[in-house]
């Protein structure tokens, strides 16, 4: 849900329990409160900051539209904690495990890996929320400086970085499409004998070809040459 299609109160009170909640994992890093720093799955600052990134939400929407600095500020420091976590399972010291599902054209699952193939996936996520943390970093200091075209240079390299680090996972979703596909030929010409063809799209074709010989055929004289 947009915020700005909320009413103030109502956001006023979304962002109130966004900050309750992130409040007890933020306690939990010092030892206070229900929670402790053995709940946390992983050193005490992984708790403090996966509170903050709930606390940064609520204050964004306590701010709302009224005061958009404040609220792309919070935005901003939110996104940075998700990438601090990001960044500490793909590239920090110590193991890692990791437990999930995964699904692929001709293979699906749940699987428990550990070590480079639990950093690996979040490696990549980390690189792109990196990038987006720079980008709205940049895109909030250009507002607060008054907007374009200040900081165009450093706006055009933000987003040239986001599209770098989106590329592996375009190259994959490419790859995946183009294996998914050259699969579902190879089985249609084992089973059938024949490889499959796009009807619609050679039908199409067919009626633009008549569409354009009827267009450049001359008209019938059905009167004949008048002298």
């Amino acid at each position: 849900m947009d915020r700005q299609q909320l009413t103030p109160g109502t956001a006023h009170l979304l962002g109130l329990l966004l900050i309750a909640a992130g409040i007890l994992p933020m306690l939990a890093a010092f030892d206070v409160g229900p929670l402790r720093q053995e709940d946390i799955n992983g050193p005490p600052w992984i708790g403090f900051v996966a509170g903050g990134i709930f606390a940064a939400g609520g204050a964004a929407l306590i701010a709302g539209p009224q005061a958009p600095l404040a609220g792309g500020l919070f935005g901003v420091l939110a996104a940075a904690g998700l990438a601090a976590i990001g960044n500490w399972v793909a590239f920090g010291a110590g193991e890692r495990a990791c437990a999930g599902s995964f699904s692929l054209p001709w293979l699906s699952g749940a699987a428990d890996v550990s070590g480079l193939a639990c950093r690996l996936p979040f490696g990549f996520g980390a690189l792109v929320v990196d990038a987006f943390v720079c980008y709205a970093t940049v895109a909030l200091l250009q507002k607060a400086l008054g907007g374009p075209p200040r900081l165009a240079r450093w706006m055009k390299a933000a987003e040239w970085l986001v599209v770098a680090s989106l590329a592996p996972f375009i190259v994959l979703l490419l790859v995946m499409a183009l294996v998914g596909g050259a699969g579902a030929a190879l089985r249609a010409r084992w089973t059938t004998g024949a490889w499959p063809r796009n009807e619609a799209f050679i039908a199409r074709q067919k009626a633009r070809g008549l569409l354009g010989r009827l267009a450049g055929k001359p008209p019938a004289d059905g009167g004949g040459n008048s002298t």
